[in-house]
């Protein structure tokens, strides 16, 4: 499977429900043993309720949409605690991306700023990558790719966390060659 570029499984949980995948023991061990990822998306609360099972196996996880946290809650919100916890063991990492399934604005989505930054200090750069979330499926407004690179410019001032976030990290997690010239 990695040879053919697999490096992980991804589990929706908003869109199957958590117990849906409540019977996948066997699969988070066969992952951890192989060192692979599970890509979990999460909103509002699945990780707390999710995060008995995960915490049984040492799977790699990446973290989908910035973990969908509830705005409501704020960044003191449970489950929003419960994913900067996750931040700090090493074995996380978390996608800097999906701004509009979770904010109640439109661009630039300034009621996601404190969560992206309580993320990228709990993970830190070497564990964030960075997505557009193209195609922009179910989007309640128009998005553009260009816009929210512009965006990335600004929460992460520091060209070398953006290149962390958008070269080093995801070339590690994913396991992609090539040289390294990219610029950020």
């Amino acid at each position: 499977m990695r040879a053919a570029g697999i490096v992980g499984v991804a589990f929706n949980l908003p869109f199957h429900g958590v117990p849906y995948y409540l019977g996948a023991e066997a699969l988070l061990a066969r992952l951890a043993e192989l060192d692979m990822i599970l890509q979990l998306q999460v909103q509002n609360t699945d990780l707390l309720e999710f995060l008995p099972l995960i915490e049984k196996y040492p799977v790699r996880l990446l973290i989908d949409h910035c973990g969908r946290p509830d705005i409501a809650a704020g960044p003191r919100g449970e489950a929003f605690q419960a994913l900067l916890t996750l931040g700090q063991t090493g074995r996380a990492a978390v996608k800097l991306s999906g701004h509009i399934k979770f904010s109640h604005t439109s661009y630039p989505f300034q009621d996601t700023w404190p969560f992206i930054q309580a993320l990228v200090d709990a993970f830190t750069p070497d564990n964030c990558v960075w997505g557009s979330d193209w195609p922009f499926l179910r989007a309640p407004e128009r998005v553009d790719y260009g816009p929210l690179l512009r965006l990335l410019e600004y929460l992460l001032p520091d060209a070398a966390d953006r290149r962390k976030v958008l070269w080093h990290t995801p070339r590690r997690l994913f396991g992609f060659g090539g040289t390294d010239n990219m610029c950020a």
